[in-house]
């Protein structure tokens, strides 16, 4: 979440407070959730994307 009011420094401040482990859960989630919410199509544009790199 991006906060308006907050400098470069406090928001590097802030999120340096959560720890690699809660990231990767978070991130985990997240792709939990997009592959859930996501239609056929665009899971196979995502691999097709991913075998491109």
């Amino acid at each position: 979440m991006i906060f308006e009011w907050e400098t470069e420094e406090e928001r590097l401040k802030r999120l340096m407070k959560y720890y690699p482990k809660e990231k990767l859960e978070w991130l985990r989630e997240m792709h939990e959730f997009i592959l859930k919410a996501s239609s056929e199509e665009d899971k196979k544009i995502r691999i097709e994307l991913r075998e491109m790199r």
